[in-house]
C-alpha cells in the first residue's frame, strides 16, 4: 500500500522574495527559449532559475547549469527567500480553468510519498526517454531538493478523500493568484493531525498512477540508490519524493488528447496509405469541415472503437476500426500499433528521436502546419477516459509516449521539498 506523509516544505517567503505570481513558473518540460527568457525577467528568485537553469556561454562547461542552481536554492534559504514550514504540512491544491467553454476546478493535495520500484502500488503509465532522466538526476544531485511535484492520480468513488480536501477548501486559501493562463490557483497548508491522518489512512487503499513526471519517479528512484552508501537509518529524507495527488473521479479531472503529426514521409503515396487503411478499417472522406463538428463525429462511436480524424491538404477523412477488441485497446495503441509502424513504418526509434512523427497538444495548430506544407498529416484523436487509464496501467502496461494531457498543468515554485531531516522532522 503506499505510503504518504507530511512533510515541512520549502516555500517562498513573499516579503523577501516579491508576489508569488512573480516566482512560479509551469513544469520545465513544457517551457520553450523564449518563455524561460520572460520568466528570468518576470524576479531574480523565479523558480525558473532552479528547474531550467540557462547556459551562460556558449562552449560552458554543461554541468555549471546545475552547480548555479545548487549554489542559489543554498543561497536563497541562508537570505530567507526560502524558509521551512514551521509544522510538518499537506498542501492543498485548487485549480479553477476552462475548457471549451465549460469551467471546472480540480482538486489535489501535496505530499511525500514512499518510494517503491513500479508495479506494486505506484504505476507509470507512459514510456520514458533516458535524457531527460540524467538531466534531473544531476539537477537533484546538485540541489538536494524536489523543486516540483510528481503528478499522480488515484480512484476515490467512494469521495472519501474529496470531501475531506473539500472541507479544507471552505475556508481562506493561504495563497491565491491567476496565472498567466488565466488559471485560477489556490493552495491551503493543513497541519492538522486530524485532516493529515484521515487521508494518511485513506491513501492506504489506493493505486497510484504517474499522470506527469516519469523521468521524475525514475529520477528519485536512482537518487536512491546513489544515496544508499550515506545510509544511518530506516527512514532516511532520500526515501521519499514530493508528489501532487488528485483524484481520477473528481468532476474537474481533465485528460486531453496530444495529437499527432506525420511528416518528412515523401516515399508514402497518400492514396496508397488509405487503401490499405480500409482493410482493417472504415474510411470516410468527409472533406473540409469546421474542426468542432470532426471533433464532434469521431467522439460518437468512441465507446466502441478506436476512431481517429486524418486530416491532409484536400481534407478530413473518419477511419473507424471495424473489429474493436472487448474490452477495446487503446485508441493510441491501436494507432501506433497498427497504423503508425506496421502501415507508416515509423519506429519507436524513429518517434524517440523526433523523426517522422511528433506531437501537438492544439488540434488547431495540428491543422494549420498541414495547410502550411510543414507536415503531410494531422491525426486528431480522442481523449482517453480514467476507466481506460486505469484498467490498462494496472493489466501493467505501458502507453506509447504523449498518450494523455493532464490539464492544467501543476505549478512549480508552490512547494518544494529540501530532502534533508529538517523536512521530515
Amino acid at each position: 500500500m503506499p505510503c504518504i506523509r507530511p512533510f515541512k516544505a520549502l516555500r517562498y517567503d513573499t516579503d523577501a522574495a516579491g508576489t508569488i505570481d512573480k516566482l512560479v513558473a509551469p513544469p520545465y518540460d513544457i517551457i520553450y527559449d523564449n518563455w524561460r527568457d520572460r520568466l528570468y525577467d518576470r524576479s531574480d528568485y523565479n523558480i525558473i532559475r532552479l528547474i531550467k537553469t540557462r547556459e551562460e556561454a556558449s562552449g560552458s562547461d554543461p554541468g555549471a547549469k546545475y552547480e548555479r542552481a545548487g549554489q542559489d536554492i543554498r543561497s536563497w534559504i541562508e537570505k530567507g527567500v526560502l524558509r521551512y514550514e514551521d509544522k510538518p504540512s499537506m498542501y492543498i491544491r485548487a485549480e479553477t480553468f476552462t475548457v471549451d467553454g465549460e469551467e471546472k476546478t480540480r482538486f489535489g493535495f501535496i505530499a511525500l510519498l514512499r518510494l517503491e520500484d513500479f508495479g506494486k502500488n505506484i504505476h507509470p503509465h507512459e514510456r520514458t526517454l533516458s535524457g531527460p532522466r540524467a538531466d534531473r538526476l544531476n539537477l537533484v544531485k546538485a540541489t538536494s531538493a524536489n523543486l516540483s511535484q510528481i503528478f499522480s492520480i488515484y480512484r476515490d468513488t467512494d469521495g472519501v478523500i474529496e470531501t475531506r480536501i473539500l472541507a479544507v477548501t471552505a475556508k481562506d486559501p493561504d495563497i491565491s493568484f491567476i496565472d498567466e493562463q488565466d488559471i485560477f490557483r489556490r493552495m491551503w497548508v493543513v497541519n492538522d493531525s486530524e485532516t493529515i491522518d484521515a487521508i494518511v489512512g485513506a491513501m492506504k487503499d489506493r493505486e497510484v498512477i504517474i499522470a506527469d513526471g516519469h523521468h521524475r519517479y525514475e529520477t528519485a528512484l536512482e537518487y536512491k540508490k546513489y544515496m544508499e552508501p550515506q545510509r544511518t537509518k530506516a527512514d532516511e529524507p532520500f526515501d521519499y519524493v514530493s508528489m501532487y495527488f488528485s483524484s481520477a473521479d473528481s468532476e474537474g479531472m481533465t485528460i486531453l488528447p496530444t495529437h499527432r503529426k506525420v511528416f518528412d514521409l515523401d516515399h508514402i503515396d497518400k492514396d496508397e496509405f488509405f487503401r490499405r487503411l480500409a482493410v482493417d478499417f472504415t474510411v470516410e472522406y468527409i472533406g473540409k469541415k469546421p474542426l468542432k463538428e470532426v471533433q464532434a463525429l469521431i467522439a460518437e462511436t468512441s465507446a466502441e472503437t478506436s476512431v481517429f480524424a486524418m486530416y491532409t491538404r484536400d481534407g478530413y477523412r473518419i477511419a473507424r476500426l471495424n473489429k474493436p477488441d472487448n474490452p477495446k485497446r487503446l485508441d493510441v495503441e491501436v494507432l501506433h500499433d497498427d497504423i503508425v509502424e506496421e502501415m507508416l513504418n515509423i519506429t519507436k526509434e524513429d518517434i524517440a528521436a523526433g523523426r517522422f512523427l511528433h506531437f501537438s497538444k492544439s488540434a488547431e495548430h495540428a491543422l494549420e502546419d498541414v495547410d502550411a506544407e510543414r507536415d503531410q498529416m494531422a491525426i486528431i484523436m480522442n481523449p482517453i477516459t480514467p476507466d481506460e487509464l486505469f484498467r490498462t496501467v494496472l493489466q501493467g502496461r505501458r502507453m506509447p509516449q504523449k498518450s494523455t494531457y493532464f490539464y492544467p498543468k501543476t505549478m512549480s515554485g508552490l512547494v518544494m521539498y529540501s530532502i534533508d531531516d529538517k523536512s521530515i522532522s
